[in-house]
């Protein structure tokens, strides 16, 4: 089973959202983890409610960070966010209606894991230029 770790290639320019990556590549690596281990449906549970919580705070930050520092792939971003939201709920269902299968592990691993280092190195990181343009022109971040 493979695990993804985040690398400097995925790097925005705001640290915080770095942070932020990182926890959720961990979270999904745990996620997917639990499922392939046939852990305990609490727990597999508990990793769900913890990621949805989070990946909604985060998308809320990133997506306001992409529009103060006036990145052109904005509405871009907002729009994969709200299709990872709707694939989440997708696999979400999937296994509270048919538990940890090998079909879910597969959908984990390649719908959300994947997805994700994809996104953040293809339109996340298109942040960092607009970020550091607005630190020459000598405006703060955060």
């Amino acid at each position: 089973m493979p695990n993804i770790a985040w690398d400097k290639s995925m790097t925005t320019g705001v640290e915080s959202l770095d942070a932020q990556h990182r926890q959720l590549i961990a979270w999904l690596n745990d996620l997917l983890s639990a499922i392939s281990l046939g852990r305990g449906r609490s727990e597999v549970e508990g990793l769900l409610d913890q990621l949805s919580r989070y990946a909604a705070t985060h998308f809320g930050q990133e997506e306001e960070c992409m529009v103060r520092y006036n990145c052109p792939v904005a509405a871009e971003n907002a729009a994969a966010h709200k299709e990872f939201v709707a694939t989440f709920a997708s696999l979400r269902h999937e296994f509270e209606t048919g538990g940890a299968t090998a079909h879910l592990v597969v959908r984990v691993e390649n719908e959300l894991l994947r997805w994700l280092t994809s996104h953040i190195k293809r339109t996340d990181t298109q942040l960092a230029p607009c970020v550091k343009s607005k630190r020459r022109a000598g405006r703060t971040t955060r």
